[in-house]
């Protein structure tokens, strides 16, 4: 009996929300979402008044049932997505609001730049083809004059 014991039929694929094919994982770090307070642990975990009380009184709860993690898409690109542990074990994924991402631990924000990177090397780094070629000036190489 090949393949008995084999966990790839329990593998899940996850489709772009874009265009609808098939996204591959890179293997990156499961970024988890945290909650501080109680009223956010009842709302997220859908658990009694009194057990997210106690949850939230030991400190900050850290959901492993819920994480943002990286993907790949051929048309795409690059794209996190929050993933999401059901309670049948099955695996949702959507993408993730400003406020996940104020909720996971590690993370920066990729929709803004990172404030320790100054402005000129940002637009720079965001040039591309013969711009990228050129003076920042003069629009002319800088070999050559």
């Amino acid at each position: 009996m090949p393949n008995k014991r084999s966990r790839r039929k329990k593998v899940q694929n996850f489709c772009c929300t874009y265009c609808e094919r098939r996204l591959w994982r890179l293997g990156s770090s499961k970024h988890h979402l945290f909650y501080r307070e109680a009223s956010e642990i009842k709302q997220h975990l859908n658990i009694p008044r009194k057990n997210a009380i106690f949850l939230a009184a030991k400190g900050v709860y850290i959901d492993h049932n819920s994480w943002i993690e990286e993907f790949f898409c051929g048309d795409h690109g690059k794209m996190w997505l929050l993933v999401s542990k059901q309670a049948d074990g099955s695996l949702a994924a959507v993408l993730p609001s400003h406020k996940d991402w104020s909720r996971t631990t590690g993370t920066l924000n990729p929709d803004t730049p990172n404030p320790s990177v100054s402005e000129f090397s940002y637009r720079m780094s965001r040039r591309t083809g013969s711009q990228f070629a050129g003076s920042a000036k003069t629009g002319r190489p800088y070999w050559g004059d």
